[in-house]
């Protein structure tokens, strides 16, 4: 979106609740060859995330549209693009928060590499080392993909699903194919691969999985996360042994499996093995991996109520705006906004009030500005945007004018209109300072004078420090 296109405020409430209303109808995207996870069936879709969403959204009136966005790669460019509205199974990074929100983490599943005729045990675990030197075969898109490439060590095949990079596997031209672990054992108990080896692929992020929504329905996220919190633990088990565990549930005899193992070399051991590890690992990790969901969801990176990125984050973007910047030589701008009279709206229509106009004022920021730039809640009604592409002073002022200009428009809250204004600081890099806390102080400092000289206006930052 370039600068001079302003998008028209919201006309409807952004309380989850009310904003649920206006959206009776969510999209979710089913990527080719995903399963146990989740497959376009004739009534729809089903697996394991099929079975999870309709749980999430059961206390909501909505209709979930299984809609099929191709690969995976394509899936990831179509929540982006809003073609669909929700995406299951992602790994979080900062780069695709650019482009879609993030809930909570609702599972986890560990990478596994799948090889032929290697010294790798069927079952065990294996560091990333062990690729070193080898083609490895991996979906494009996937977030292992990047951690594979960062070793430097590894020639890594981008592939387009599961099917070539077995294929490519089976023909030798690649030495390992890397996939999540329910997904390469549900596809080798329908298409056993004879002589395969599979090892759980130890050490490795992006283990933990969250729904994916588009970033214009941040309230959809706050929803979610409430369906994610209702999940029982024993709920969590049956849905695990349903779509873990379903060829091994049959009452097959010894018998059966050790035919079966005949016929297909160690995949009836690779099932086995692999959940009887898995279910071990869960059991020595469990307090774990409650510590590690309690650190991820202390060192969230966005503001609960708005959606925006928080501190942590902001702080994150500026130091990687200020490396851009050293590299390049170009300036930036730093933007910091403060709302005027918000106080007053809290004391006399009550925090509720407050919240919904800090979300209606943050969805605007959202809209006024580039994907490239970065708004986050400082705190209370205090926000800060980064604009890395902003190299000159006026095109920075520009920004903050229009931000002054939407901000006050009036905003529609639980049928009461309610107004506040903007005062704004812009600070430059380097002029106004050349570190995170010098630029945020003289961005301050100009805001405050913006206040001192009548409010809903714009302070360029003072070199006088």
């Amino acid at each position: 979106m370039s600068l001079g296109t302003l998008m028209p405020a919201p006309t409807y409430a952004y309380a989850p609740d009310t904003w649920l209303e206006q959206h009776p109808t969510i999209r979710v995207g089913v990527p080719n060859q995903l399963q146990p996870l989740i497959y376009q069936t004739e009534n729809g879709a089903a697996g394991l995330d099929v079975d999870l969403l309709k749980q999430f959204t059961a206390s909501m009136n909505v209709e979930l549209v299984w809609t099929a966005c191709g690969q995976w790669q394509e899936c990831l460019e179509a929540i982006a693009n809003k073609d669909i509205d929700v995406l299951t199974s992602v790994s979080y990074s900062v780069e695709r928060n650019q482009s879609m929100d993030f809930t909570q983490s609702y599972w986890s599943m560990p990478w596994a590499v799948l090889t032929l005729d290697s010294d790798m045990r069927s079952g065990s675990s294996v560091r990333m080392g062990a690729l070193h030197g080898q083609r490895v075969a991996v979906v494009k898109g996937y977030s292992i993909e990047s951690q594979l490439v960062d070793t430097g060590r590894i020639e890594v095949v981008s592939v387009s699903d599961i099917d070539e990079g077995i294929d490519r596997l089976r023909n030798r031209m690649v030495d390992s194919y890397v996939d999540s672990l329910p997904i390469l054992v549900d596809e080798l108990q329908e298409y056993p691969l004879p002589g395969s080896k599979l090892s759980v692929l130890d050490s490795t992020q992006g283990n933990a999985l969250y729904l994916a929504v588009r970033d214009d329905w941040q309230p959809l996220v706050t929803l979610l996360n409430r369906g994610i919190n209702s999940l029982t633990p024993q709920q969590r088990d049956a849905l695990k042994r349903k779509w873990y565990g379903y060829e091994l549930e049959q009452g097959w005899s010894d018998e059966e499996l050790l035919e079966l193992g005949m016929k297909i070399g160690s995949v009836v051991l690779l099932v086995i093995l692999s959940f009887g590890i898995w279910n071990s690992r869960l059991r020595k990790e469990i307090k774990a991996r409650k510590a590690a969901e309690r650190r991820i969801r202390h060192i969230a990176t966005h503001d609960e109520l708005t959606g925006l990125p928080n501190r942590n984050l902001m702080q994150d973007r500026l130091e990687q705006s200020l490396r851009q910047s050293e590299r390049t030589q170009k300036p930036f701008a730093v933007l910091f906004l403060d709302l005027d009279g918000f106080k007053l709206i809290n004391d006399d229509f009550g925090h509720n009030y407050g919240d919904e106009l800090l979300i209606q004022a943050a969805q605007r920021m959202k809209n006024l500005l580039r994907r490239s730039d970065t708004v986050c809640r400082h705190g209370g009604d205090e926000f800060v945007v980064i604009l890395p592409t902003a190299i000159a002073v006026g095109s920075a002022l520009a920004v903050a004018r229009k931000l002054v200009v939407q901000l006050a428009k009036p905003y529609k809250v639980k049928k009461q209109q309610l107004e506040v204004s903007v005062s704004i600081g812009v600070a430059m890099y380097p002029t106004h300072g050349n570190d995170v806390d010098t630029l945020l102080r003289s961005a301050d400092k100009a805001m405050y004078a913006a206040k001192a000289a009548g409010k809903n206006d714009v302070r360029l930052a003072s070199t006088d420090g």
